[in-house]
């Protein structure tokens, strides 16, 4: 976690496609970050009519290479953010408009006076660690990066598939059941948690979880392993249409025998905190604590 205090003079926004009840939030921004004269970026989605932020548009959200990325929606929509500017460095503010919005931070009720802040400098950044999958099959390698999960399922299948797990080269386990959710410590509250996975807090960033979804064996648990730890999943099951799902939005279809390995990757991605809000306190929040 640091404190910045870069200039900020190019900033790049994104938001759902079809949000149109956004437009009002990406207008107010707009017009703050004109008033000091600040590069804007918007996306090309068809949403755009108005012309207070068509003038913003641009074919390619790459185009700058942004100080600052501003993110409008639920987590699927911060991380689709993330995934668009992976490499650029950028900090990412999160103002959610979603249900559970663990990494949209900020609410559309408050977002303005701490973006004010962001611009002056004032805001804090912590460093998620992001994972890769490396999907191999006959000697060919796909790499997929991920920030919440990677997920072996068992596609449109009602039957159980088998797979087996190496960590580090060496054999841990085999077995049946509907699949394999492989979550760093920022996806730990998504789908890993709804598989019974526990929750992992930031100050453990270091960790990720291997979590059987459905084992046909009550001895199958979770495991917790460091990020400097390879895990190597091989689907043994003889039929197509598997599937490895990248934070609930990229998918490939997987071949029997295919093999994936699950690593920390060299990228970072970071996030703007919410200067008076802690984790647990988003914890009582999000999952209706006492």
């Amino acid at each position: 976690m640091t404190s910045q205090n870069k200039k900020i003079t190019n900033v790049s926004i994104n938001y759902r496609p079809d949000d149109s009840l956004s437009i009002s939030i990406i207008e107010r921004i707009c017009r703050l970050l004109a008033e000091k004269k600040i590069n804007i970026n918007l996306p090309d989605y068809d949403i755009h009519t108005h012309p207070s932020i068509s003038g913003y548009v641009s074919a390619n959200n790459n185009l700058l290479s942004p100080d600052l990325v501003i993110a409008i929606g639920g987590d699927g929509t911060f991380l689709k953010t993330a995934r668009m500017f992976i490499d650029s460095g950028a900090p990412i503010f999160g103002i959610n408009r979603g249900k559970m919005g663990f990494l949209t931070e900020f609410s559309p009720d408050e977002y303005e006076k701490y973006l004010l802040r962001i611009l002056d400098g004032e805001y804090m950044v912590t460093e998620k660690t992001v994972m890769k999958a490396v999907h191999s099959r006959n000697g060919a390698e796909t790499v997929l990066f991920f920030f919440n999960d990677a997920v072996i399922s068992k596609g449109s299948f009602s039957r159980a598939i088998e797979i087996e797990l190496n960590i580090d080269g060496l054999f841990m386990n085999k077995y049946s059941g509907d699949g394999l959710i492989v979550a760093t410590a920022t996806g730990s509250t998504a789908y890993s948690l709804s598989a019974g996975g526990p929750i992992i807090t930031p100050m453990a960033n270091d960790v990720y979880i291997v979590n059987a979804v459905c084992p046909h064996s009550l001895s199958i648990r979770p495991v917790v392993l460091p990020v400097t730890s390879v895990t190597k999943a091989r689907t043994l099951s003889d039929r197509t249409n598997l599937l490895l799902t990248i934070d609930g939005q990229v998918a490939i279809e997987l071949n029997g025998s295919d093999e994936i390995r699950f690593m920390k990757s060299e990228k970072k991605m970071k996030l703007i905190l919410h200067p008076e809000k802690n984790y647990y306190s988003i914890l009582r929040e999000k999952l209706n604590w006492g």
